[in-house]
């Protein structure tokens, strides 16, 4: 909650450009805010490759085949998979367990197919988390805004963390390099950082306020989206033969929009980028694969969206996002009809 109101703070004295008018004129709405009910259809209905719903998992548990897309909620629908947190959550990943964290204040939570919480691991301010081949993660621990007191740690698969790199003020996003190196945003910086699981720390991109990041399908792109900008960019970047982003060779696709505070992202395997607006209340996508600025496409409305992912393994959605919601209660799940794109862990 307190960080929700420092990024309120921060846009309203100077981050709101011109209040131009969100990610343009898609095919949901404007992102002006609005916020839907969580349960009903809301925003778009995007165009998809995947499929939907004629397999795979059901509400009731039966699994035919585990890629397959659910049926239970029609594309664009949303509901809740957990109701709590009063104080809102951030980070979200899957392990290689299959089972879902969850970021609070102070903890990460472990969250089962049914919706059960329990404690997965503790540490000061846990953001962004991602996961490991070997089921631990690594964790970034933001501190207090704006103050050198972040770090980075990687937590085990039994939950035991340890600190594996200070000197970032503000760690906020994870996502795993092609080398299995960390790479580490701070949206109050312009760097993203890259973190060896040894703890060395140098740096990889500058890029204003970076906050979400993730690689296209191939692999051969990189997407970040910028927090506290005008225009809420999000910018891909060409990767070098070490899976680096390569300075220089940004390109915005979308801009989210003055004041929208664009947060996690999430990439589908059709290489789709789906953007959390938090102040916004939106979910946003774009084709990664623009050439040029495009319009996004509304996906759904709902409260400070923070973090997303894309289901993964036999008991979750594999064509659902997944949302933390900042400063709202639980964790939506939205149905999107097209599956996720393989992470590096």
């Amino acid at each position: 909650m307190q960080r929700l109101w420092f990024l309120s703070a921060v846009v309203f004295l100077g981050a709101c450009g011109d209040g131009s008018a969100g990610a343009g004129s898609s095919t949901g709405g404007s992102g002006s805010g609005e916020t839907g009910e969580v349960g009903s259809s809301t925003g778009a209905s995007p165009t998809t490759t995947g499929s939907t719903g004629e397999g795979g998992a059901s509400s009731t548990g039966e699994v035919v085949d585990p890629t397959a897309c659910w049926s239970d909620l029609a594309v664009g629908e949303q509901e809740f998979f957990y109701r709590g947190f009063a104080g809102g959550s951030e980070g979200i990943a899957f392990g290689a367990d299959g089972l879902l964290r969850v970021t609070t204040d102070g903890t990460v939570w472990q969250l089962d197919a049914a919706g059960e919480a329990s404690v997965f691991a503790m540490m000061p301010d846990p953001v962004g988390l991602a996961g490991l081949a070997d089921g631990g993660f690594i964790v970034a621990g933001f501190g207090k805004a704006m103050m050198p007191d972040g770090a980075v740690y990687r937590v085990d698969a039994g939950g035991q963390a340890s600190v594996i790199a200070m000197g970032i003020a503000d760690p906020n996003f994870i996502t795993i390099a092609p080398d299995g190196s960390a790479l580490v945003s701070d949206d109050f910086d312009t760097r993203v950082f890259r973190v060896t699981l040894d703890g060395e720390v140098s740096v990889v991109l500058e890029v204003d306020s970076p906050n979400g990041m993730a690689y296209s399908p191939d692999g051969e792109a990189f997407y970040v989206a910028s927090t506290f900008t005008k225009d809420g960019p999000l910018t891909r970047f060409a990767v070098d033969a070490e899976g680096m982003p390569v300075a220089g060779s940004g390109l915005e696709i979308l801009h989210v929009g003055a004041g929208s505070t664009p947060d996690g992202i999430a990439v589908s395997e059709d290489n789709h980028v789906y953007v959390a607006a938090n102040l916004g209340g939106a979910i946003w996508r774009v084709d990664g694969a623009a050439t040029e600025l495009q319009e996004g496409e509304l996906v759904a409305s709902l409260k400070y969206p923070a973090s997303l992912v894309f289901g993964r393994g036999p008991d979750f959605d594999p064509c659902s996002i997944y949302i933390t919601q900042l400063a709202a209660d639980g964790v939506v799940r939205v149905a999107v009809g097209v599956r996720g794109a393989a992470l590096y862990d």
